[in-house]
């Protein structure tokens, strides 16, 4: 993938500069984990990428050593999971509940399979129109997914991992926290619009 000069410039500077963590009105801790090129007021930003605004640059979301158990209200983390393998989810999950603060919230939205398979359908079986949300665009190495989900096999992982009181969440219904990304996406399949995007929270 190419970087423009702008983004070089940002990763370069991102080598020496560590933003400060963003202190909220409210004195909660929102993390933001997976955060991309979304930069969102309030929410400490971890990405494998150093991007100038992520306060923590790292692909080991199993291993978030910087933040002390239950040091966090709210973990937001939107089409992360399935750039994962398997094998990995219950460490990342794990991780995620030993960070929250009793009563904290863990928001996920991920690719929902089952609508994937819904715009299959729709598209005449053309492989083409689902093959981004399934395998990821492939763009750069951290673009690449490992895993599908759907609402049964989500909720399992996350009640296995000590996570309860899993429920889906609508990015369209104006609660806070308010966040564009990924979480709202829309795919066209026919003559019908699909929202593709399953979107869940749990609760410590």
């Amino acid at each position: 993938m190419f970087k423009s000069f702008r983004q070089k410039v940002g990763f370069a500077k991102r080598r020496f500069i560590e933003p400060p963590y963003p202190k909220r009105a409210d004195g909660q801790v929102y993390l933001h984990i997976g955060c991309g090129k979304k930069n969102h007021p309030g929410f400490i930003n971890i990405d494998a990428q150093p991007f100038p605004h992520v306060h923590v640059v790292t692909s080991d979301i199993a291993r978030l050593d910087a933040f002390a158990d239950g040091s966090a209200d709210l973990i937001y983390m939107s089409h992360v999971l399935e750039h994962f393998k398997r094998a990995e989810l219950d460490g990342i999950l794990g991780e995620m509940h030993r960070i929250l603060k009793p009563g904290g919230r863990l928001r996920l939205s991920v690719p929902d399979f089952d609508k994937l398979l819904e715009v299959y359908r729709l598209s005449e079986n053309d492989v083409r129109s689902m093959h981004n949300q399934l395998m990821g665009s492939q763009d750069h190495p951290y673009n690449i997914h490992y895993t599908v989900f759907n609402r049964r096999d989500l909720e399992a992982l996350l009640l296995a991992a000590g996570f309860s009181g899993v429920r889906s969440w609508d990015p369209w219904d104006g609660s806070e926290p308010r966040v564009k990304d990924r979480s709202m996406k829309v795919m066209k399949a026919g003559d019908q619009a699909i929202k593709i995007s399953l979107n869940v929270e749990a609760v410590k």
